[in-house]
């Protein structure tokens, strides 16, 4: 019940907040409304408030706002067509149309400083000495020789306190050349560094922090749920060698899929499994379905830090979003990990299940993916919208209604065809 009651607040926020948009500004520039509905298809309830009937249809999958002589070559009455939509200049048609996906794009800039005035989790590990508890081999870190052990102290003259200092000066310096300074033992060294690039842009020096190999969650239809293993076991061994470091555990792991004996801390006592890892396509590594446990802190930010957080993580949501779209076109990420509506609602349900601010945290996320998508300029989208009117603009004169009907139907049919393959990947992670 709270993963349903979750899915309607979080969609029902997002739908009314686009669909919003387009009323305000419809309303705004003088045009006429007929209908502000949430949901598609037959009504369940409704309320009519002067011109306009306000309601909510029983498919919640999206929304719309009907305005006067809004459909092509519709039938307006001689005293509405100032009202009506196509009559009014291209410049205003393309600005209602904008508003609902602007909107989102504004609930999502105004939620997230309010998240992190809330208080985010955070690992825990970020506030602590940066203390290096594991050195990635043929990464930067191991080629500039900083050793397991080393606490670093300065990042190019700059006091480095805790982790999250450390990991901002190198995620800031991607392909440049900076000095860390260092204890090790009883003496103080300093070494080049020269973080890689991320996919995200983001530089990456390959160090961790100490991660004793403790399992968080073990997933369905992996290696790892099947030969027995349990959240909470500490891994020890895995082919006769000790791992002292979660890092340390991938890098076996991942690599083949060759049968592996690993030896387990349960409840003070051990025990032996025998696991075969299983290739994953999306991500091209070898997994066994286990994730980390990872202590986490509740973290409240300033009004000016939430500000500045609030934005970063709002140019860092839309630059992963482009590179997972990128990643998708090239055939680099699988159509598969595509979610849809049951995925969404499990998450929203772990969310409420959180607490306030990761279901805050979803709806921003959400919002602004929805805000950046409706803007393509795809057929039946907002963006393609917008993209015929600039043509109109251009051409000086609209498209004929034959090509906009075509145009219609290739974009309904590729949002059906979209809806068919998430949901069946829902339905696939769920069954398969």
């Amino acid at each position: 019940m709270t993963t349903l009651i979750s899915f309607i607040i979080v969609l029902g926020v997002l739908i009314f907040i686009h669909e919003l948009g387009h009323f305000v500004l419809a309303k705004l520039l003088g045009v006429g409304v007929e209908k502000f509905s949430l949901g598609f298809g037959p009504k369940l309830i409704g309320i009519k408030r002067g011109e306009t009937e306000y309601r909510i249809s029983i498919l919640p999958l999206g929304g719309y706002v009907k305005m006067v002589g809004e459909a092509p070559g519709e039938e307006v009455p001689e005293r509405d067509l100032s009202r009506s939509f196509t009559n009014k200049p291209v410049g205003k048609r393309a600005a209602i149309v904008a508003a609902g996906p602007m909107m989102n794009l504004v609930l999502a800039a105004l939620l997230l400083p309010v998240i992190f005035m809330i208080g985010v989790q955070v690992p825990a590990y970020l506030d602590k000495e940066a203390v290096v508890g594991f050195v990635a081999p043929d990464e930067p870190a191991a080629k500039a020789g900083i050793r397991e052990g080393d606490i670093i102290t300065s990042a190019d003259g700059k006091e480095v306190d805790d982790w999250e200092d450390l990991l901002s000066a190198l995620a800031l310096n991607p392909g440049k050349p900076m000095e860390l300074g260092a204890v090790r033992g009883s003496e103080t060294i300093k070494v080049s560094i020269t973080p890689s690039s991320s996919e995200a842009g983001a530089g990456y020096g390959g160090i961790f922090p100490p991660m004793r190999p403790v399992i968080g969650d073990v997933a369905s239809g992996y290696p790892a749920k099947e030969a027995g293993i349990k959240a909470g076991d500490e891994i020890l061994e895995v082919n006769g060698k000790k791992i002292a470091h979660w890092a340390e555990l991938e890098e076996i792991i991942h690599k083949s899929g060759d049968e592996k004996d690993f030896i387990i801390k349960r409840d003070g006592g051990t025990l032996s499994f025998r696991v075969k890892p299983k290739f994953n396509k999306d991500a091209k590594i070898y997994l066994i379905g286990i994730s980390r446990k990872e202590e986490q802190v509740l973290r409240k930010y300033g009004f000016f830090e939430s500000m500045e957080k609030g934005a970063a993580a709002s140019i860092d949501m839309t630059g992963k979003l482009f590179i997972v779209i990128k990643g998708l076109v090239l055939g680099k990420y699988s159509l598969k990990t595509l979610g849809g509506p049951i995925m969404i609602a499990q998450v929203a349900g772990k969310a409420a299940q959180a607490g306030i601010s990761d279901l805050l945290s979803l709806v921003a996320f959400l919002s602004l993916q929805l805000g950046i998508i409706n803007l393509f300029p795809i057929p039946v989208l907002d963006g393609g919208h917008i993209l015929f009117f600039g043509i109109e603009f251009v051409k000086g004169s609209p498209l004929s209604e034959k090509f906009m009907a075509i145009a219609q139907q290739l974009g309904i049919a590729l949002l059906i065809a979209l809806m068919v393959l998430v949901t069946y990947n829902d339905l696939f992670r769920i069954f398969g």
